[in-house]
C-alpha cells in the first residue's frame, strides 16, 4: 500500500511538473500577431474583409497554443449610418481539431469608437496586451497613410492654394466621419507602451527615413513602402505563418519578398509595387552619417535641384517623397557617399521594387524616401524642422 501510494504521489508530482513547464514557466515564450484594420473610408472598405479572409486561408495557431496568439481589430465602413463607421471587434482566431477557423470575440466597440484615434488605438493594444501578455508582438496596421505629412496636408489644397496648416501632426489612418488621422509621434508614443518585434505598415507612403526614425525606439523591424500601396495590399496569405514560425530577418524578408512577387506577377498599371525591409536598430547609424555629410556640404545641398531626384510621386503637386539615397548622391563626396550606401545595405537589408509605379520609372530604389525642402513651402519646411529625423540631420536649420 505504501508503495502504491508513492507511485500515486510521483505521478501526481510530474503531472503538476509538466503543467507548470507549460503554464507556470517563464522560458516558455508567447508570441502575439495583432492585426488592426481601421477601413472607414469608401475606399478601403469593400477590400479590407478579403484581406482577413486571406490571412485566414493560411497559416492560424491552434486552439490552446500556449506560444502563439492571432488577434484581429476590424472596423470599416457603414454606409447605412450617419457615423460611416461599423460597429469594431477584437477577435482571437484559431483552428480547431477539425481544422476549421474560428473567430472568439474579445472585445465589441460601438459606432461612435474611432479607430484612428491615438487613445483608441492606445484601449486596443492594452485589451490585446492584458489578453494575450506575450513576450513578442507583431503588428500588421492596415489603413490610409501619408508618411511623415501633417495631418490634412497631402489631400488638401497646400500651400499652393494658400492654405495654411492649422495642425503639425504627421499621419497614419483615416477616419471617414472626422476626418481624423492618427499622428505618427502619438503612434510611436502608443506603440512604445510594450517593444515590437516587426510592424507591418499596409498604408500608403510609410516607406520614409522620417517615419522610421520617428518609430525606430518602438519596434525591431519594419516593413513599408515608399510609394502608395495599391489596393490588394501585402501578400496576406503568407504573414502569419512567418511571423509566428520564422521570426525576425528570414520570415520578414520573405513576405517583402513576396510582396515583391505579388506586384511584378500583375500586368498593366497593377504592375506597381515597392517594398522595403527596415532594421531600426540601424538607423542611428545611418543618421550619422547623413548628419555628417549635410555639415559637409550644405551649400551643394541646397542648389540640388529636386525633379533631378527620383521621385516616389506622380502628381508633381505632391512632391514630398524621394528616395533617399539617390538625394545624398547629388551633393556627398565620394567617400562620404560609399559610407552611406554600405549602412543603407545594413538598415535596409531587403528592398525590390517594380520597374515602373502607375507610369513613374523607378531608376533609383534605395528603399527608403526622403523629404528635399522646398522653398515655396515655408509653412511644411517649419513643421518638418519638429521631426526627430531633422533634429538629428539638420536638412532644415
Amino acid at each position: 500500500m505504501r508503495r502504491l501510494v508513492h507511485i500515486i504521489v510521483l505521478g501526481v508530482m510530474a503531472v503538476i511538473t509538466a503543467g507548470c513547464d507549460i503554464f507556470c514557466n517563464p522560458t516558455v515564450e508567447k508570441r502575439m500577431a495583432l492585426l488592426y484594420v481601421a477601413a472607414t473610408e469608401t475606399s478601403l472598405s469593400p477590400y479590407a474583409s478579403g484581406n482577413i479572409t486571406d490571412m485566414l486561408a493560411g497559416y492560424v495557431p491552434e486552439k490552446g497554443s500556449q506560444d502563439q496568439e492571432l488577434l484581429v481589430f476590424f472596423q470599416d465602413r457603414n454606409s447605412s449610418s450617419s457615423t460611416l463607421r461599423s460597429e469594431a471587434t477584437l477577435s482571437r482566431y484559431y483552428k480547431n481539431s477539425a481544422g476549421t477557423v474560428m473567430q472568439e470575440v474579445i472585445a465589441t466597440y460601438n459606432e461612435d469608437f474611432n479607430a484612428c484615434d491615438p487613445e483608441s488605438f492606445a484601449q486596443v493594444l492594452a485589451t490585446a496586451e492584458a489578453t494575450c501578455s506575450p513576450t513578442h508582438r507583431a503588428l500588421l496596421f492596415s489603413s490610409h497613410g501619408t508618411g511623415w505629412l501633417p495631418v490634412g496636408y497631402f489631400d488638401g489644397p497646400g500651400e499652393r492654394g494658400g492654405a495654411k496648416l492649422q495642425v503639425a501632426r504627421e499621419s497614419i489612418g483615416y477616419d471617414a466621419k472626422t476626418k481624423d488621422e492618427i499622428d505618427i509621434v502619438e503612434f510611436a508614443s502608443v506603440l512604445g507602451n510594450y517593444h515590437w518585434e516587426a510592424l507591418l505598415m499596409d498604408c500608403c507612403y510609410m516607406g520614409a527615413v522620417e517615419v522610421a526614425y520617428q518609430l525606430k525606439n518602438s519596434c525591431d523591424w519594419i516593413i513599408a513602402s515608399p510609394t502608395e500601396i495599391l489596393i490588394q495590399g501585402f501578400p496576406y496569405t503568407v504573414i502569419l505563418d512567418n511571423l509566428f514560425n520564422k521570426p525576425g530577418r528570414e520570415g520578414l524578408e520573405y513576405i517583402s519578398q513576396k510582396y515583391y512577387e505579388l506586384y511584378q506577377s500583375q500586368s498593366g498599371g497593377m504592375q506597381s509595387g515597392t517594398i522595403a525591409l527596415i532594421d531600426c536598430r540601424e538607423l542611428d547609424a545611418l543618421s550619422d552619417i547623413c548628419a555628417n555629410i549635410v555639415a559637409e556640404s550644405r551649400e551643394a545641398m541646397e542648389s540640388v535641384n529636386r525633379l533631378g531626384v527620383q521621385h516616389y510621386f506622380y502628381n508633381s503637386r505632391k512632391d514630398y517623397f524621394f528616395d533617399l539615397a539617390h538625394y545624398f548622391e547629388q551633393f556627398a563626396s565620394a567617400s562620404r557617399y560609399a559610407q552611406l550606401a554600405e549602412q543603407l545595405d545594413k538598415a535596409v537589408p531587403y528592398k525590390n521594387s517594380t520597374e515602373e509605379f502607375l507610369g513613374l520609372a523607378i531608376e533609383h530604389y534605395s528603399g527608403l524616401s526622403s523629404y528635399i525642402p522646398n522653398p515655396s513651402y515655408p509653412t511644411l519646411n517649419a513643421y518638418y524642422k519638429s521631426l526627430e529625423w531633422n533634429k538629428k540631420v539638420k536638412v532644415i536649420e
